[in-house]
């Protein structure tokens, strides 16, 4: 049978497709692997106006040339690629009528709604679903798929849904993803090319963690699933489908250093990895000093990797700093415990998040300024809440640089559930398919928290920054018709920031003399932080 795979991702990584194919082919079948990168999908282009088509006319009319003597079509998705799945499917089934199968988070989340445009809809892992139902395909036998476990599927006019699988303990079972470039195919520029090591090489260089560094990056998994369930992740949905079962998961350490030799040898331009691990230091410390004295030995890239507050010990940071640890991103998420419980991170609180950047810094003198993740927005916040989070940043060790993001209740999402409940989402078209995480609300707080990104917002401004006084002063309804009053705050803050003659105290000292001026000698009076 020949299965073509399709991605809109900008990253054309892409581990779960690529590990499909994999799988298909090293069971004698012959795959297609297409990538159409919708940049406007994932915020890559800012502020742009989300189309329902996506792709042009010229693009689809090869998309439709390439898929013409295909068996099978599997699109992956998540919720913002929604249209272009959409926009390919239904030229698919004019020109061709060839089956589509949709898989991805957004069909495990909302199968109905893919159901409805899709042949078939995969839910959760699907390594073995499609092996199944390609066999299924090849013997023309399609009357009863209901063994086939996460399948969602039409009998008539009847949708059936088939419960969830039993997921693959032993991850070395599978091959590894498919990089071989045989039959991969690129929009690049418009047009929709084969896959040639330079246009591979050119778009590694543009995934989002390469661009960083200015590297050419490639980017793995070495285990599944997550130690934790929060709220706003997709995490949350996935454990309970697959409630009673091991959800957390890793591939042997001989495993990922054979797929790390096989494509670095294979593409000698690979000069980092990038290690897309929920949360990579949830290894045992045997097997992650194992990890980290194998990979030293025989890969020896610069490589990124998330952790989690309170996973990351002394011990496994220090063994991966020896190995090549470039840069680590963390999830801070927010510092009220209030919503640290909504978000479901409570054991993840302040105390760790502090803990754990402080192991992080003390090895600053050898790895990039470690990322910091900051959830903004929730309309569940208080003026308090957001607060809450502007005092933990100023507690930060430096170096850092925040990434920071506007909620989104994504489908299927445990907090998309208290939203609705809640009845926080009226249009789920603009608040959640068509919102970017870079949409904010221009307001005191949001400001402060965007001039914080690069780490280098002294401590202490940022503390008078927050003082409950002058944060009530801000946000207050009095001041909201005078929104020029703090965009001049903001706007002295960032030029005391930049101005390199003055030292900290003379800056804060300056701050309060420019505060007084502006909003009265009361004002003035009322700031904690003094002449220091």
């Amino acid at each position: 049978m020949k299965i073509t795979l399709v991605s809109p991702y900008p990253d054309i990584t892409n581990y779960g497709l690529r590990t499909l194919s994999g799988v298909l082919r090293a069971a004698g079948h012959e795959t297609q692997l297409i990538f159409l990168p919708d940049f406007s999908g994932d915020g890559e282009i800012a502020h742009v106006e989300m189309r329902r088509d996506r792709y042009s006319a010229l693009t689809m009319e090869r998309f439709l040339e390439l898929v013409e003597d295909s068996d099978l079509v599997g699109i992956t998705l998540m919720t913002h690629y929604f249209d272009s799945a959409l926009q390919l499917t239904r030229a698919i089934k004019e020109q061709h009528d060839t089956p589509v199968i949709w898989g991805g988070f957004h069909p495990s989340a909302r199968p109905d709604e893919c159901a409805a445009h899709a042949d078939f809809v995969a839910v959760g892992d699907a390594e073995d679903l499609l092996l199944q139902l390609v066999d299924h395909l090849e013997r023309n036998d399609l009357e009863d798929l209901s063994h086939i476990a996460g399948l969602i599927w039409r009998r008539g006019d009847t949708v059936v849904k088939n419960g969830p699988g039993v997921l693959e303990q032993e991850l070395d079972a599978y091959p590894f993803p498919d990089f071989s470039g045989d039959g991969h195919h690129i929009l690049f520029e418009g047009e929709l090319l084969e896959m040639s090591p330079d246009l591979l090489r050119r778009y590694l260089h543009n995934g989002t963690v390469s661009r960083m560094f200015s590297r050419t990056g490639y980017q793995t998994m070495t285990g599944r699933g997550c130690p934790h369930a929060c709220t706003y992740c997709g995490n949350s949905f996935t454990r309970d489908l697959y409630k009673g079962q091991r959800y957390v998961r890793y591939r042997s350490v001989e495993n990922v250093m054979e797929e790390l030799e096989q494509v670095t040898t294979q593409y000698p331009f690979i000069d980092f990895i990038w290690f897309s691990d929920d949360s990579f230091f949830g290894r045992d410390l045997p097997d992650m000093l194992h990890f980290a004295s194998e990979y030293k030995r025989r890969i020896g890239l610069p490589f990124y990797l998330l952790g989690s507050p309170g996973t990351i010990t002394e011990e496994k940071y220090a063994a991966l700093v020896d190995a090549g640890l470039h840069c680590i991103q963390m999830g801070i998420e927010h510092g009220s415990v209030r919503i640290q419980k909504l978000m479901r991170r409570s054991t993840m609180g302040n105390d760790k998040i502090l803990e754990s950047a402080e192991i992080i810094a003390r090895y600053a003198d050898r790895t990039a300024a470690p990322q910091y993740d900051v959830i903004y927005d929730l309309p569940y916040e208080t003026v308090e809440d957001k607060v809450d989070t502007l005092r933990l940043i100023a507690k930060l060790p430096k170096p850092f640089k925040l990434q920071v993001f506007s909620v989104i209740f994504y489908p299927g999402t445990s907090l998309h559930t208290l939203a609705s409940r809640d009845g926080l989402i009226s249009d789920e078209r603009s608040e959640i398919y068509d919102k970017m995480y870079f949409e904010k609300n221009d307001n005191y707080l949001n400001t402060l928290l965007y001039l914080s990104r690069s780490g280098r917002f002294p401590a202490r401004l940022l503390e008078a920054l927050v003082d409950e006084r002058l944060v009530a002063a801000m946000t207050s309804d009095y001041m909201r018709p005078a929104a020029g009053v703090s965009k001049k705050v903001i706007q002295h803050v960032r030029s005391l920031m930049n101005n390199p003659t003055l030292t900290r105290a003379r800056a804060l000292g300056t701050f309060q003399a420019r505060l007084e001026g502006m909003t009265g000698a009361n004002a003035g009076a009322a700031a904690p932080w003094g002449s220091g």
